[in-house]
């Protein structure tokens, strides 16, 4: 029989080691698979997510978030004749999973995560 506290312990060791290897893979993560937007997406339509609009000197910002498990996704989009996603993050506690910003060129909408690489969430909604 586990101590009590030796069962926390082992939890969070093994949450840690999960998170820990998403974090290691997201340097190889992009090259095949579901495309950033198509994420985004997979999110803005997730029943559970939560969506919070303001308009600010005339212009329209959608703010969605999604909280699954330990698992947090952020999305920004700036409403206008085509929607453009500014920011948009996954996360843990622990970890970033993926961090997309419009302004930055490190990751672009159209870059392709591995599906083994992502969480079953994402699987499951984006038909990959």
């Amino acid at each position: 029989m586990e101590s009590s506290t030796q069962a926390p312990k082992n939890i969070l060791k093994s949450f840690s080691q999960t998170a820990q290897s998403l974090f290691e893979m997201l340097g190889e993560m992009v090259q095949k698979g579901v495309t950033v937007k198509e994420i985004a997406e997979m999110v803005k339509n997730h029943e559970n997510t939560r969506l919070k609009t303001q308009t600010l000197l005339g212009i329209t910002f959608h703010f969605y978030k999604l909280k699954i498990n330990d698992l947090v996704f952020h999305l920004e989009i700036k409403e206008d004749v085509i929607e453009k996603i500014l920011s948009f993050k996954i996360y843990t506690p622990d970890h970033i999973v993926l961090n997309y910003r419009s302004y930055e060129e490190a990751l672009t909408l159209e870059d392709k995560i591995k599906t083994e690489h992502l969480p079953d969430i994402v699987k499951e909604n984006t038909n990959k």
